[in-house]
C-alpha cells in the first residue's frame, strides 16, 4: 500500500512543480467574459480564454478555458504549450488517458519545433502518466530520454526533476540502494542551484528510502528538512499535503497516534485546498486506520468511507482495496460477521488482481536486468573472436612477406612465427575462459527459474488446502472455526507475498545487485515464523512439526537467507515424511557456530545420493511419500546461502530410517568473548 500511495502522491506533485512556474494578475473575470463577447479576432480571443484559465480556481473550468483558447490558437510554439498545459491538468485530475493523449499530440509539436527545452519536459510528462498506469519500462524509457536532453542542454532543474522521478521508479522496483543514489544526485544539483521546491522533493524522497527502511528518526528528520526548505508563500501548501502525509505516516510506525492524526488532519486540509483528490482520500484513509487502532470506530467509518466514495470515483483500486480491508475490520468489530466477510472478499479479489499485476511486472523488469547482462557477455565473445581473426591475419601476411625475404631471415621468420603461436595460444585460452562463463551465466539462468517455481509450490499447496477445506467443509464449521481459517488464510497470504519478495531478492543476487544486511538474529523467531508458513502443508499429510530451538539463539548472518535455507529443509523433511511421522527441528551451539538441523524419520538416502545433493551438475530428484515432484535445486540455494553466510551445511542418512541435514552459522562476536 505505502509504495502505491507515494506513487499517486508523486504524480500529483510532479504536476504540481510543473505548472507552479506561472503566476497571474488578479482579473476582473465579468469583465474578460463581456470582452471575449465582443471581439472577433481570433487572437485576442485566445488571449482572454489563457486570462480566463489562469485565474480560474476550478479545475475543470481551467480545463474548459484552455480547450477553447486551443481552438483560436494558430501559432505552432503556443499550440503546444497549452495542449501540454491541458495534459498536466488532466494528470492532476487523475484522468490518465486524457492526459497521454494530450502530451503526445504537444509531443509531435515539439519534435517538429526542436524545441529541446519542451522536448525534455514533454517526455518527463509522458513517463509520469506511464508510471501512474504501471507501466514502469516505458516510463524509464521517456524519463531516460528526458534525461539525455536536459543534460545536453544543461537544463540543471530539469535534470534535478528527472533524477527524483528515475529514483521513485527503482523505488517501486525494490531497488532501494540505488534508489538513494538517484536522490541523492538530485538534491546536490537542488541544492547547488538553491531551488527551494526540488530541495524539499528530493529531501521527501530520501525520507522515503529511510522510513522503508525502518530508520524512523533519520526519515522523520529529513522530511521536516523537506518541510523546512519550502518558503513561506501561499503556494506552499501545494507540497505540505505531501509532506504532512509522509511525517503522518512516521508518527504512525512510532506508535505516537496523536502526532499522526495531527499530520494527517493537516494532509487532508491541505489537499482540500488544492482540491487534490487523491491526497484526500489518502489522508482519510490513514485518519480511518489511527481511529480504528484507538478503537473509535464511529470516526474510523466516517473517514474510510469518504476515502473509498473519492477512491471509486477518481478510480484508484489500492486505495479501494485497502479501505475495503479496513471496512471489513470495522464490521467484524461490531459483531456483523456477514458483512466483514462480504467486504474481505471483495477486497481480496481485488488485491489478487493487483498483487498478479505489479509483481509480473517487477519479475519482467529483473528478468530484462538478466537478460542484458548476458547479452554484453555475448556481445564481449563476438568482439575476441574478432580481435583473434585479425590478428592472425596480420601475422599470415607477415610471416609471408618474410619468407620471400629469403635465407638470410629464417631466423628472424622463425623467432615470429614461435612468438606468434604463444600469442594465439594465450588468446585460444582467454577465448575458452569467456565460452566457460557464458555457459556458467545460462546455466544460472536456467537454474533462476527452476528455483522460483520450487520455492512457491510448498507454501501454495498448504494455502490452497485450506481454501478448500473451507469450500467443502463451511456449512458444517462452527463460525469460530471460519474466523480462525479466515485468519490463517490472511496470515498464509502476507507470508507468501513475503516469500516472493524474497524471491526476486535472490534475483538480484545473480545479477549482483543484491545487499546483504548482516546482523545479529535470532534463530528460535526465524524458525518459528518458517514453521507457522509450513505448518498447513505439514497437517495435510498428519505430520508433526516440533520446533525445539531456544529463544535468544543468536547468530550473525543475513536474516531473509537464513529464513529460505530453513523453508527449503522443513519442507524437504515434509515430502519425505509418512503421514504420522513427525520432522524436529533443533539447534545447538559448538563453539563459535551455531549448528542448525532439521531431522525427519522417512524414507532416508544411500551414500552415492547423498553426495550429489549439493552439486548442481550432479542433479537428484526423488519423489516423496505422496508422489510429490522436486527439482533437486533447492538444496543447491541452501549451500549458496550458507556459504554467504560463512557456515557450512551437511547430511547424515540412511535409506528407511530417515535424514538429518545441519548447517553452522557464526556466533556474533560479541556472544564468542562472553563465552
Amino acid at each position: 500500500m505505502a509504495r502505491r500511495v507515494n506513487k499517486l502522491v508523486f504524480i500529483g506533485i510532479t504536476v504540481l512543480i510543473s505548472v507552479l512556474g506561472g503566476t497571474c494578475q488578479p482579473i476582473e473575470k465579468d469583465s474578460i467574459q463581456q470582452l471575449l463577447a465582443s471581439t472577433s479576432d481570433d487572437s485576442a480571443k485566445t488571449k482572454i480564454l489563457l486570462q480566463l484559465a489562469r485565474s480560474s480556481n476550478n479545475k475543470q473550468k481551467t480545463l474548459q478555458y484552455y480547450a477553447e483558447a486551443l481552438q483560436y490558437e494558430n501559432n505552432k510554439l503556443r499550440t503546444a504549450e497549452i495542449t501540454d498545459t491541458l495534459g498536466l491538468f488532466n494528470l492532476q485530475l487523475g484522468n490518465y488517458q486524457e492526459a497521454m493523449t494530450y502530451f503526445k499530440q504537444a509531443k509531435l509539436l515539439f519534435y517538429e519545433l526542436q524545441d529541446s527545452l519542451w522536448m525534455g519536459k514533454i517526455h518527463n510528462n509522458i513517463a509520469v502518466v506511464h508510471w501512474g498506469l504501471g507501466n514502469s519500462i516505458e516510463a524509464l524509457s521517456n524519463y531516460q530520454k528526458a534525461l539525455s536532453i536536459r543534460q545536453a542542454i544543461k537544463d540543471h532543474a530539469g535534470i534535478c526533476k528527472v533524477m527524483n522521478n528515475i529514483g521513485l521508479v527503482y523505488q517501486d522496483l525494490g531497488l532501494y540502494e540505488d534508489a538513494l543514489d538517484w536522490h541523492q544526485k538530485a538534491l546536490a544539483i537542488a541544492l547547488a542551484i538553491n531551488d527551494s521546491y526540488a530541495i524539499a522533493y528530493s529531501y521527501s524522497n530520501i525520507g522515503q528510502y529511510y522510513e522503508y527502511h525502518n530508520r524512523l528518526d533519520e526519515a522523520l528528520k529529513t522530511y521536516v528538512k523537506g518541510f523546512n526548505a519550502l518558503p513561506e508563500a501561499n503556494t506552499k501548501n501545494r507540497f505540505d499535503s505531501f509532506l504532512s502525509s509522509n511525517i503522518g505516516s512516521v508518527y504512525e510506525k512510532m506508535n505516537q497516534p496523536d502526532s499522526a492524526l495531527f499530520h494527517y488532519h493537516n494532509a487532508a486540509t491541505y489537499g482540500n485546498r488544492i482540491s487534490n483528490s487523491n491526497r484526500i482520500a489518502i489522508a482519510q484513509h490513514h485518519l480511518g486506520k489511527i481511529h480504528l487502532k484507538l478503537d473509535q470506530l464511529d470516526s474510523a467509518k466516517y473517514y474510510i468511507n469518504s476515502s473509498m466514495q473519492l477512491s471509486r470515483s477518481k478510480n484508484y483500486p489500492p486505495l479501494i482495496r485497502d479501505n475495503l480491508f479496513t471496512l471489513s475490520e470495522i464490521e467484524e468489530r461490531e459483531g456483523r460477521i456477514s458483512s466483514a466477510m462480504n467486504y474481505y472478499k471483495q477486497a481480496s479479489t481485488l488485491k489478487d488482481s493487483l498483487f498478479s499485476t505489479e509483481n509480473i511486472e517487477k519479475l519482467n523488469d529483473l528478468q530484462i536486468k538478466f537478460f542484458t547482462g548476458q547479452q554484453e557477455q555475448e556481445n564481449q565473445l563476438l568482439r575476441k573472436n574478432n580481435e583473434i581473426q585479425r590478428i592472425t591475419i596480420k601475422q599470415q601476411k607477415m610471416v609471408s612477406h618474410i619468407l620471400i625475404t629469403g635465407g638470410l631471415l629464417i631466423l628472424l621468420v622463425l623467432f615470429i612465427v614461435i612468438r606468434s603461436h604463444i600469442s594465439l595460444k594465450k588468446l585460444s585460452q582467454r577465448l575458452e575462459e569467456s565460452e566457460r562463463a557464458l555457459l556458467k551465466v545460462n546455466a544460472d539462468k536456467d537454474k533462476f527459474f527452476t528455483i522460483i517455481a520450487h520455492d512457491l509450490k510448498s507454501p501454495f499447496s498448504g494455502f490452497l488446502g485450506t481454501t478448500d477445506l473451507l469450500v467443502d467443509d463451511f456449512d458444517q464449521l462452527p463460525t469460530d472455526s471460519v474466523k480462525r481459517l479466515l485468519a490463517a488464510l490472511k496470515d498464509s497470504s502476507s507470508n507468501l507475498y513475503a516469500l516472493l519478495e524474497s524471491l526476486l531478492q535472490w534475483a538480484q543476487v545473480q545479477t549482483g545487485s543484491m545487499h546483504y544486511q548482516f546482523g545479529e538474529c535470532d534463530v528460535h523467531q526465524i524458525a518459528t515464523s518458517v514453521t507457522n508458513l509450513l505448518v498447513a502443508n505439514a497437517k495435510q499429510k498428519q505430520i508433526t512439526l516440533i520446533q525445539t530451538i531456544q529463544s535468544n539463539t543468536l547468530v550473525y548472518a543475513d536474516e531473509k537467507s537464513v529464513a529460505t535455507i530453513l523453508r527449503n529443509l522443513i519442507s524437504n523433511a515434509i515430502k519425505y515424511t509418512k503421514s504420522g511421522d513427525q520432522v524436529l527441528v533443533e539447534a545447538v551451539r559448538k563453539g563459535s557456530v551455531i549448528e542448525i538441523s532439521v531431522s525427519d524419520n522417512g524414507i532416508g538416502m544411500n551414500a552415492e545420493t547423498c553426495e550429489k545433493l549439493f552439486d548442481i551438475t550432479k542433479k537428484t530428484s526423488q519423489q516423496g511419500t505422496k508422489n510429490e515432484s522436486g527439482t533437486g535445486l533447492g538444496l543447491i540455494l541452501c549451500k549458496e546461502f550458507v556459504e554467504k553466510n560463512k557456515g557450512q551445511i551437511w547430511v547424515e542418512s540412511e535409506v528407511g530410517k530417515g535424514s538429518k541435514f545441519t548447517f553452522s552459522l557464526p556466533v556474533p562476536i560479541e556472544k564468542q568473548i562472553q563465552q
